[in-house]
């Protein structure tokens, strides 16, 4: 091997390295994924084995990366940590808030709730003030008696779990589209008009017909 393939490599696994650092994998784990015995795959990420493009592939499938990240033109992707401790302690004193809300909505108070689903009323006082977790099974039972869905309590729509929840649903209905129109979307030649079709379904009936008919003038 040339000095310039030898550095290339050392490069290469470099950057291989990192990116399962990066996601928390373990050489054991990468090695499974490509068939390769533990001391091969150390030697990928040292610079002394020579990865195939099928294998640098599978990596980038594995650790869900571009392709373009080992030839540098596109950066692994980087969120901000979660601090679950507090998110989770955070998220308890807000359902609280919610199961209080819903039980005040139907008109229902403590001690009755607490008949009717046999807990102590304490307990479902210190569910309201967030000072106790609910177990998942106990809020189904409050669910079904208050009429409302479990969903009534996700974090869909702000915070971690709300982004997550949008990114699993395009991935979802991206999945969905023919091969053709995949295609067309992820063509950065194609902005332009992606961003032209925003707008226009961000319009009215009568601002579409003035487009419309300027597009006519425009045309005869």
């Amino acid at each position: 091997m040339s000095e310039l393939n030898a550095e290339r490599a050392k490069m290469l696994g470099e950057l291989v390295q990192k990116a399962r650092e990066h996601f928390g994998r373990t050489k054991k784990e990468c090695a499974a994924v490509l068939s390769l015995k533990p001391a091969d795959y150390r030697a990928i990420e040292s610079g002394e084995y020579p990865i195939s493009l099928p294998q640098l592939e599978a990596i980038a499938l594995y650790l869900n990366i571009p392709m373009g990240y080992f030839w540098g033109s596109e950066p692994l992707k980087t969120e901000a940590e979660i601090d679950f401790a507090n998110l989770i302690a955070l998220r308890h004193r807000v359902i609280g808030v919610l199961l209080s809300q819903q039980r005040l909505r139907k008109r229902e108070s403590l001690a009755d709730m607490a008949e009717a689903l046999d807990m102590e009323e304490d307990l479902l006082k210190s569910y309201e003030m967030g000072e106790e977790s609910i177990p998942y099974l106990h809020l189904e039972q409050i669910c079904r008696y208050l009429d409302v869905s479990v969903s009534y309590f996700l974090d869909d729509l702000h915070g971690p779990l709300g982004r997550h929840e949008a990114r699993q649903k395009l991935e979802r209905q991206f999945n969905r589209m023919p091969a053709d129109m995949q295609a067309f979307l992820i063509n950065p030649v194609n902005v332009s008009y992606l961003d032209t079709a925003k707008k226009l379904s961000e319009m009215d009936v009568d601002q579409l017909r003035q487009v419309a008919e300027s597009l006519l003038e425009i045309t005869y």
